[in-house]
């Protein structure tokens, strides 16, 4: 850890910007009592998106601490979120739990229809173009 704090800014979110899906960063270093890199990643929360498919993967316990310490670190400065359909009810718990229903600088919300066969891995579709 130490070789990476002594990189400049610029290289660390270089790194950072490689890092999908990126709540998995901030399930990483927001907590973690760095505050150079906390104060890097935050600058970077405002936009988040969550439309991988976390069901029956390793990202759910993931999804657990996200909810519980990242998510009420970050709510203020989201203002772009896009989640699957099957996110819709955790984020509106969130939502109305701790900052009265709202996220208050959202301006953009982005919600996919599509869900992964578990079995297959094939997306699910509503329709045909």
């Amino acid at each position: 850890m130490k070789e990476l704090l002594d990189l400049p800014d610029e290289i660390i979110l270089a790194i950072i910007n490689r890092i999908q899906p990126q709540f998995l960063l901030f399930c990483s270093l927001i907590g973690t009592g760095n505050n150079r890199l906390e104060r890097i990643v935050l600058g970077k929360s405002h936009s988040l998106d969550l439309t991988f498919d976390y069901y029956k993967s390793p990202y759910e316990a993931f999804m657990k601490r996200f909810y519980a310490h990242v998510m009420p670190r970050i709510h203020n400065n989201i203002q772009f979120l896009a989640f699957n359909l099957q996110h819709l009810t955790d984020i509106s718990t969130f939502a109305q739990e701790n900052c009265g229903g709202t996220f208050p600088n959202l301006t953009h919300l982005k919600i996919m229809m599509g869900k992964k066969c578990i079995t297959t891995g094939t997306t699910f579709t509503l329709g045909e173009l």
